[in-house]
């Protein structure tokens, strides 16, 4: 009598088998697509904070110059203080930016009485570079908070739903 054993996986075998490892390759899959997304929030969140850094480093260096405009001196802190239209409201004023276009940007600046140290406009080279997206900035301003001679601001960045706020001080004394 002649009896042979046949090794190897029957077809069922292999068929559960490929559906574990397909099970495994769809939980991965989830896992790569959740963290592609990731990346691009992230990626978006570092873009947005540091458009509103670079718009508050601007602000605090006006805020420490001397201006002249025609007879008149002026600091930088007075001018940003000047723009909270109700100060004693406690209330603040928001001033938004139109970022996209350099021209208005310099228009609405100059329009609000903002001028650079020496000139009449701003240059390219004395105003933020552009962000690569379509940013919405705009700066909530509060004279005389929380203290007397203290001006909050709060400079806003938003693209798309979620807003990014950077919140600073700025003195007469500083």
């Amino acid at each position: 009598m002649n009896t042979t054993q046949q090794s190897g996986f029957s077809i069922l075998e292999v068929m559960i088998s490929i559906a574990i490892l397909a099970v495994g390759l769809l939980g991965a899959a989830a896992m790569q697509t959740k963290a592609i997304h990731s990346n691009y929030f992230a990626g978006v969140l570092t873009e947005k904070t540091s458009v509103a850094e670079e718009w508050m480093e601007w602000l605090i260096n006006f805020s420490r110059q001397n201006y002249t405009i025609g007879n008149d001196n002026y600091n930088g802190y007075e001018l940003l203080a000047a723009l909270d239209t109700y100060p004693a409201a406690g209330t603040g004023t928001e001033k938004k930016l139109t970022c996209s276009n350099r021209e208005e940007l310099k228009n609405e600046l100059h329009a609000w009485g903002l001028r650079p140290p020496t000139g009449e406009r701003f240059d390219d080279s004395q105003l933020p570079k552009p962000p690569g997206r379509s940013y919405r900035v705009s700066w909530h301003i509060d004279a005389n908070s929380p203290l007397d001679n203290t001006t909050t601001i709060r400079v806003e960045t938003m693209e798309g739903g979620r807003p990014i706020s950077l919140i600073f001080l700025v003195s007469s004394a500083m």
